[in-house]
């Protein structure tokens, strides 16, 4: 069954506005943060879990632009692991399957 689901495609963070851009054909990445132009791309297809690090990756990067890949990465897992442990992630019918 097929979720029907309002997303916006603006959000703050910080203090400025960025456009996002959902179910993107990324071919190389299941994200991508463009500072200049102050998009985040997300890739379709992605299991909840995934989708949830990926929008925590590309969020970080988006507010510290200068921390490196490994710092937000280690912090976007961190705070993933965190969400996924106290039971706020809810699990899509593709990560039930594995």
């Amino acid at each position: 069954m097929e979720r029907n689901v309002r997303r916006r495609k603006t959000v703050y963070i910080g203090e400025a506005r960025w456009k996002v851009h959902w179910d993107c054909r990324l071919r190389d990445a299941d994200g991508l943060c463009d500072y200049n132009a102050r998009t985040i791309k997300l890739r379709r297809g992605m299991p909840v879990g995934d989708l949830v690090d990926t929008i925590l990756h590309e969020m970080i990067h988006a507010r510290w632009p200068d921390l490196s890949e490994d710092a937000v990465a280690d912090f976007a897992e961190t705070v993933s692991g965190f969400l996924d442990a106290s039971g706020l992630l809810i699990q899509d019918h593709h990560d039930q399957e594995d």
